[in-house]
């Protein structure tokens, strides 16, 4: 029995193909999709609707591509702050306590808190938790578990195995995004303000604190940038100055409004190189830095206001210098 034969148009294609490979002198004749077989394409192309014998083919599914890809949203501030904190706060009880004494309850407390806070960062998803920031941490509670250690002694072995094993699980994350390819430096986004002082260290954060001088808990409306004296400090942006001289706490304090309803503030200066309605363009030197007015050693206090309400410099200055111990 013969094999069966092809229907007419794709046998007349089949043809047209095998007569081109083989050479012929004269170019193959045209052919339409339809002629070809491609009922539905030539349709398409003449702007008609093909009658289709078996119905028409519905998709697999309802929407067969998405518009937008899903992304995912940071639920949470970086795990920054809260280890600058309580770095600072440990190099306080350990100059408050006896070495070799074992480990006070302020400082087991301490532990205790900031493993809950480091439960909760690591149960973000990979994508919301960095690699730089991943890195920085472990490094952050490695350095601060073995200077608590020189300075205790040996610690409970509960606190020990709850610190241990938060920094297996960040070792563990930071293995799992290496491996993934998640790159070590990420650019950062541009800065909206310049840094009023150069090379400063940042001592204190934006946000709840005990007041050095008077301990009080009460809110830090700046960063404190840790800086020898007589250090320029200069304007963040252009913008006009609309106070310079003595402010309470504050001590010697310059005020700058920019454009945009923005103000930024420079607090304990021990001297002030500007006046009340001069013009400044990025750069120009305001004050020095001191310590005048309540601090405990020299440093800018310098702070952003929009609308009213204060900022945490830190996202308007684009980068994080490096943490300093000095000033607050």
């Amino acid at each position: 029995m013969s094999p069966p034969r092809p229907p007419a148009p794709l046998a007349a294609a089949l043809a047209g193909l095998t007569l081109a490979s083989a050479g012929c002198a004269g170019p193959a004749a045209k052919m339409s999709f339809s002629e070809a077989g491609f009922r539905a394409a030539a349709a398409a192309a003449a702007n008609v609707v093909a009658e289709e014998p078996h119905g028409p083919v519905e998709p697999p599914v309802a929407v067969p591509a998405p518009e937008a890809f899903a992304t995912e949203v940071a639920v949470g501030p970086p795990i920054d702050a809260t280890l600058v904190r309580f770095a600072v706060e440990a190099r306080g009880r350990r100059g408050r306590h006896p070495a070799r004494q074992g480990f006070p309850d302020d400082a087991i407390a301490a532990w205790q808190a900031l493993a809950g806070d480091l439960d909760r960062y690591l149960a973000r998803a990979l994508p919301q938790t960095p690699m730089l920031e991943l890195v920085r941490a472990r490094v952050t509670v490695d350095a601060e578990w073995d200077y608590d250690q020189r300075r205790y002694g040996p610690p409970p072995a509960e606190l020990a195995g709850a610190v241990l094993t938060r920094a297996e699980r960040f070792g563990r994350r930071i293995d799992a995004a290496r491996a993934l390819g998640f790159a070590l430096f990420v650019k950062p986004p541009p800065a909206r303000l310049r840094w009023p002082v150069e090379q400063a260290g940042l001592s204190s954060l934006f946000g709840m604190r005990v007041h050095p001088v008077e301990g009080k808990r009460r809110m830090h409306y700046g960063v404190d940038l840790a800086a020898a004296p007589g250090r320029v400090v200069s304007a963040a942006a252009g913008g006009w100055v609309v106070r310079a001289g003595w402010t309470g706490g504050y001590g010697l304090m310059v005020e700058v409004r920019h454009p945009g309803d923005v103000t930024t503030r420079y607090s304990h200066l021990s001297a002030i190189l500007c006046a009340p309605g001069d013009e400044v363009e990025p750069g120009r030197p305001l004050g020095l830095v001191g310590k005048t007015g309540l601090a405990t050693g020299p440093h800018l206090h310098f702070e952003v206001w929009r609308g009213g309400e204060a900022k945490d410099p830190l996202p308007w200055l684009g980068l994080t210098p490096s943490t300093g111990s000095a000033g607050t």
